[in-house]
């Protein structure tokens, strides 16, 4: 194998992981969530079924975030924090926030699902692991939202 290939073969690797592992679950969440909202937003309007163009881009738009997320990760993973900076400061700005928000969001959700089966009443094994991923998804999400605000500040955490 040549250097070149070689050169291609561990990028490309990452980004198929990045994509496996990020793209498709942020492109089904994503898809959820805006089929949801389009949902409700229609329902108010008094139409009773997403159009099927109306559809298709929401599928699109899906597709476009889960991919543009491990595009996002997989830079992450190859060349660091860093890599987030590269661009214009408006498109730096908007890297750190698209993925502050997916973080945050994911750490909600998954702190919310952890609590929700604390209170749905199930059996006591299910309501320990739910308290344990809870709490868990609570501390992770504190210790790293007041690591970023310490580091934005500028002093060391």
């Amino acid at each position: 194998m040549s250097s070149k290939e070689r050169s291609l073969l561990i990028p490309s690797l990452v980004y198929l992981g990045a994509t496996i592992l990020i793209g498709i679950p942020a492109i089904i969440a994503s898809l959820s969530v805006l089929t949801h909202l389009s949902a409700v937003v229609l329902n108010t309007v008094g139409i009773e079924q997403i159009p099927s163009v109306g559809g298709i881009l929401l599928l699109a738009v899906s597709v476009l975030i889960g991919l543009q997320l491990a595009v996002e990760a997989a830079a992450v993973q190859l060349g660091g924090i860093e890599a987030l900076g590269r661009g214009s400061s408006r498109a730096t700005l908007a890297r750190y926030g698209f993925l502050t928000l997916c973080v945050f969001i994911t750490l909600a959700a998954v702190t919310w699902a952890g609590l929700s089966a604390v209170v749905g009443g199930y059996g006591w094994s299910i309501i320990v692991l739910g308290l344990l991923v809870g709490c868990a998804g609570f501390i992770v999400l504190y210790r790293s939202t007041h690591a970023f605000l310490t580091g934005f500040r500028g002093s060391e955490v």
